[in-house]
């Protein structure tokens, strides 16, 4: 698990989210993760940490900006999928009709009513 420090704010996963998270991932062993939300990709590499011991397991992070976290973690690590564009636009062809073990939606804050 990664520990960055964070004092609790509003914005990217805190320490504790991220605890969570990973943990969760380890005991349920994902084969497809999709985040919705990549930013500066810190859940990213918290995912990225939580499948590292499965070749098979593969991360697919949306944004709707090109963050450069996102193209060094997909450099670094073919299991890393980044798709730039938007969670309204997933297709079930972007993660290769695999089954979504987990769905983390942290992306598209818009109020509307």
């Amino acid at each position: 698990h990664l520990f960055r420090g964070n004092a609790p704010r509003l914005g990217p996963v805190q320490d504790d989210e991220a605890l969570l998270l990973f943990s969760l991932a380890r005991a349920m062993r994902p084969r497809t993760i999709v985040e919705f939300g990549t930013s500066n990709g810190f859940s990213s590499v918290n995912w990225m940490h939580a499948i590292a011991d499965d070749s098979e397991a593969r991360v697919y992070s949306y944004d709707i900006l090109p963050y450069p976290s996102a193209v060094n973690l997909e450099d670094a690590d073919p299991r890393f999928i980044f798709l730039q564009k938007s969670q309204a636009d997933f297709d079930p062809a972007d993660v290769e009709h695999r089954p979504v073990d987990i769905a983390f939606f942290d992306a598209g804050h818009l109020l509307e009513y």
